[in-house]
Formats: C-alpha cells, sequence, structure tokens
C-alpha cells in the first residue's frame, strides 16, 4: 500500500512497561500549592520569601473594599438624592461619612455659602 518514498509517516514504537521515573526523565515540576505535598511547604515558603512582593498603601488596602459594582451602586443612589435637592432648588449638597456600629452612614445637606441656587 505504501512505497518507501511516501505516503504514510513512520511509525513510532512506544516503549512499553517503563517505570514513572523513566517516562519523567529530565522533566523539572514546578512547585506550586497544587503540586506540592506537606513536605515541600518549607521549599514553597523559600521560594515565596524570594520573590519580590508588591507594597500595598494604605490606599490600596482601603480601596479594595469600594469595588466597582459598590462604587456603582452608591454612585446611582447619591445621584437620585442630587437630584432630588435639585427638584427643591438647591444646586450644591456636601457628604458626611460616618461610622455607626458597623454601619456606614453617608449624610447629605445641602452647601452652606454663596454659591447656592
Amino acid at each position: 500500500m505504501t512505497s518507501k518514498g511516501g505516503g504514510l509517516m513512520a511509525k513510532n514504537k512506544i516503549p512499553k512497561n517503563r517505570s514513572l521515573e523513566d517516562m519523567f526523565a529530565g522533566v523539572k515540576e514546578e512547585l506550586t500549592f497544587e503540586t506540592a505535598d506537606r513536605d515541600d511547604e518549607a521549599a514553597i515558603s523559600a521560594k515565596a520569601l524570594g520573590k519580590p512582593r508588591l507594597r500595598q498603601t494604605k490606599g490600596d488596602l482601603r480601596k479594595q473594599f469600594f469595588t466597582d459594582d459598590l462604587q456603582e451602586k452608591v454612585g446611582a443612589i447619591l445621584l437620585d438624592i442630587k437630584l432630588a435637592y435639585y427638584k427643591d432648588g438647591v444646586g450644591d449638597i456636601s457628604l458626611q461619612v460616618v461610622k455607626d456600629g458597623r454601619n456606614i452612614v453617608i449624610k447629605t445637606a445641602p452647601k452652606t455659602g454663596k454659591h447656592n441656587t
């Protein structure tokens, strides 16, 4: 069916009855939390210590709680409040953030000063 000059590719023989060590000879596995055993914890810790860590500022730590979704929800509510003030003839409002136990309260009030409309 096939000639020596071409056609089908040569059939490679796959060795049978090889041990795991033989099959994975020359393969270096990177230690991660998925591949490590309990005995490897020290090696992983040492490796993690060698990596440069990104320094987080206090501002970064605070911002992680105010997610994009939360910002959108709070922004929509504040816009509704601002429009209600505008309908009452108040142009500018001030916001005050207060901690009330385990709750956060944003208090709104008309801005005092010369520029109220």
